[in-house]
């Protein structure tokens, strides 16, 4: 089942309730309705509040007008950018992003949905999308919209959340330390999903035990109704849970997994398990498909969802766009994940790829893993070395790969740009039309255009 996907009207006294505003205060226009929340005046709809974010360099307060124009009967603003001439309802606060986070707040207090929130430095989106498949038979489930996990994503997500939903699955994400302290207290989550704790945004955490204290603060933000279920990798990340709390959930297949099957199998693009007395088989493939599905399957036993229930949702489950998919080009098998690169990531796809058809030539384009800090250097050496070992037959090394000395790869088989558009053409002319390709890096890297060239070059093949 899904729940609709027309949110409640919010009112101007709520909203004023939410922000701690002085009652009545309608700026001479009279109390409104707003059919929902915009924070992007080129794409509101008639009937919605325009949220004008203020940041260091930009105020969306310049573009009241816009927002008027295209049917905001009111907007949010950092006070003192109300304009009068526009006819709109004002509502104005120190800071527009945690008044936004505000009224998130107020509408998950009112709500009386059952919260799940998920994070992790890796498998967030695809967690989440195995969960609303798991529940899909027996709850009425709303999820985050892509990877709308931040501050505004977030808010954005519950504040558009349909009335008749009585589970949330929300995805949180964090790119700065204390983020998710305050992302917890907006959602007041009953469960809590932590997937992996890893080398991501270590420009930001410093390092993985930084990224650990980060994550675990989803927990302690928790209504504590609920299960706290985590991924068995990193051991580190078991250990902070079950300190946290005693009766966590570690959901895996290795020894010190709670939440296990009695029997699995993983081949490069199918996954299988079984698990008391019921079997659920997904089509992607690779270990860490299989511990994601494992987390889902643990959630929806805590929601008391019949197991044959679960397994029938969890074997509808799709890759989201680009994130780990696998695609068929003409001959060409491509697995496809642009949207995220840290090293444990990069890890799961090479192993992945290796295992995919055995016999048939390998190609990897490699673009960029960002926001490792420090450790930049070293995890992108790492990762070429990997490549290497791995057996590729063709690698495009780009962006920050450029510098990794893939020692032993040797002529065409090894192509440097630090521009990834610029090693598309000889990458594509390098292969021979029956490769299995590994196309990986972060999503600043866009490396959807790769995809697109070997399509435009090879899609037509039979």
């Amino acid at each position: 089942m899904t729940a609709t996907t027309q949110a409640p009207a919010l009112r101007s006294d709520w909203i004023r309730a939410a922000l701690g505003l002085r009652a009545g205060a309608t700026n001479g226009v009279g109390e409104r309705a707003y059919t929902g929340i915009s924070c992007d005046s080129r794409t509101l709809k008639p009937g919605e509040l325009f949220v004008a974010l203020a940041g260091a360099r930009h105020d969306a307060a310049d573009f009241l007008p816009q927002a008027a124009d295209r049917g905001a009967p009111g907007a949010l603003v950092r006070a003192g950018r109300e304009d009068p001439s526009l006819g709109m309802e004002y509502f104005g606060v120190a800071d527009p992003l945690r008044a936004l986070g505000d009224l998130a707040a107020r509408a998950r207090r009112e709500s009386g949905a059952t919260v799940v929130a998920i994070t992790g430095s890796s498998g967030k989106t695809t967690v989440k999308e195995m969960i609303a498949c798991a529940l899909s038979e027996s709850r009425r489930a709303y999820r985050t919209e892509g990877n709308y996990n931040s501050q505004v994503g977030l808010p954005l997500t519950i504040l558009r959340a349909p009335p008749d939903a009585d589970v949330w699955v929300l995805e949180v994400g964090a790119s700065e330390p204390g983020e998710i302290a305050r992302l917890a207290e907006i959602a007041r989550p009953d469960h809590v999903i932590i997937t992996t704790v890893g080398s991501a945004h270590l420009e930001c955490f410093g390092d993985v035990d930084g990224v650990l204290r980060e994550k675990m603060a989803l927990a302690r933000g928790a209504s504590g109704r609920g299960a706290l279920i985590v991924g068995e990798e990193p051991a580190v990340l078991a250990e902070a849970a079950r300190a946290h709390r005693p009766d966590a959930i570690v959901a895996g297949f290795g020894p010190g997994a709670g939440f296990a099957p009695e029997a699995y199998t993983v081949e490069a693009d199918r996954i299988e398990f079984h698990r008391g007395g019921t079997r659920v088989a997904l089509d992607v493939g690779g270990e860490h498909h299989l511990r994601d599905a494992l987390i889902a399957a643990a959630l929806a036993e805590s929601l008391n969802v019949p197991s044959d229930a679960a397994a029938r949702g969890l074997s509808r489950y799709e890759p989201l766009g680009l994130r780990g998919a696998l695609r068929r080009i003409g001959r060409l098998t491509v697995l496809a994940d642009c949207y995220n690169a840290n090293p444990d990531s990069f890890r799961a796809a090479i192993a992945q790829t290796r295992d995919l058809l055995p016999g048939r030539r390998r190609a990897v384009f490699a673009g960029s893993m960002l926001e490792l800090g420090r450790q930049e250097a070293k995890a992108h050496r790492e990762i070429g070395d990997e490549m290497r070992a791995a057996g590729f037959d063709v690698i495009a090394a780009t962006g920050l790969f450029c510098d990794a000395p893939f020692d032993g790869v040797h002529g065409h088989a090894l192509i440097r740009e630090e521009d990834p558009e610029a090693a598309v053409r000889p990458f594509a002319d390098a292969l021979e039309g029956d490769e299995v390709v590994l196309v990986k890096g972060s999503r600043g890297a866009r490396l959807e255009r790769v995809i697109e060239a070997l399509e435009a070059r090879f899609g037509g093949g039979a």
